[in-house]
Protein backbone atom coordinates (compact mmCIF):
# COMPACT_ATOMS: atom_id res chain seq x y z
CA UNK A 1 0.00 0.00 0.00
CA UNK A 2 2.52 2.28 0.96
CA UNK A 3 4.65 1.58 -2.07
CA UNK A 4 1.85 2.52 -4.24
CA UNK A 5 1.36 5.68 -2.55
CA UNK A 6 5.11 6.83 -3.08
CA UNK A 7 5.22 5.52 -6.48
CA UNK A 8 2.11 7.80 -7.32
CA UNK A 9 3.33 10.77 -5.75
CA UNK A 10 7.03 10.04 -6.95
CA UNK A 11 4.91 9.85 -10.65
CA UNK A 12 3.31 13.09 -9.68
CA UNK A 13 6.46 15.25 -9.20
CA UNK A 14 8.51 13.86 -11.35
CA UNK A 15 10.00 15.87 -14.88
CA UNK A 16 8.85 14.34 -17.84
CA UNK A 17 11.33 13.14 -20.32
CA UNK A 18 12.51 15.69 -23.05
CA UNK A 19 9.93 15.20 -26.46
CA UNK A 20 12.31 13.62 -29.43
CA UNK A 21 12.72 16.34 -31.93
CA UNK A 22 14.76 18.85 -33.22
CA UNK A 23 13.76 21.33 -30.61
CA UNK A 24 14.24 19.05 -28.03
CA UNK A 25 17.93 20.24 -26.72
CA UNK A 26 16.82 23.96 -27.30
CA UNK A 27 14.27 23.52 -24.73
CA UNK A 28 16.36 21.34 -22.23
CA UNK A 29 19.08 24.56 -23.17
CA UNK A 30 16.77 26.74 -22.24
CA UNK A 31 15.01 25.23 -18.93
CA UNK A 32 18.60 24.89 -17.95
CA UNK A 33 19.59 28.18 -17.99
CA UNK A 34 15.95 29.03 -16.49
CA UNK A 35 16.79 27.08 -13.45
CA UNK A 36 19.85 28.32 -13.05
CA UNK A 37 18.38 32.27 -13.50
CA UNK A 38 15.68 31.85 -10.66
CA UNK A 39 18.55 29.94 -8.54
CA UNK A 40 21.06 33.06 -8.82
CA UNK A 41 17.75 35.52 -8.45
CA UNK A 42 16.78 33.53 -5.08
CA UNK A 43 20.67 34.17 -3.81
CA UNK A 44 20.22 37.80 -5.05
CA UNK A 45 17.41 38.31 -2.50
CA UNK A 46 18.57 36.35 0.05
CA UNK A 47 21.81 38.04 0.13
CA UNK A 48 20.29 41.58 -0.05
CA UNK A 49 17.53 40.75 2.62
CA UNK A 50 20.51 39.62 4.88
CA UNK A 51 22.40 43.21 4.05
CA UNK A 52 18.90 44.86 5.00
CA UNK A 53 18.84 42.91 8.51
CA UNK A 54 22.42 43.43 9.21
CA UNK A 55 22.02 47.04 8.13
CA UNK A 56 18.88 47.38 10.58
CA UNK A 57 20.88 45.72 13.42
CA UNK A 58 24.04 48.08 13.45
CA UNK A 59 21.74 51.32 13.62
CA UNK A 60 20.14 49.52 16.38
CA UNK A 61 23.16 48.87 18.25
CA UNK A 62 24.40 52.24 17.94
CA UNK A 63 21.17 53.81 18.86
CA UNK A 64 21.81 52.31 22.43
CA UNK A 65 25.31 53.11 22.94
Amino acid sequence: MTNTTRHAAEGMFKRSKPEQGSDAAKLQDFLRRQVLRRRAMKLAEMQQRLEKRTAGTVGLASFFR
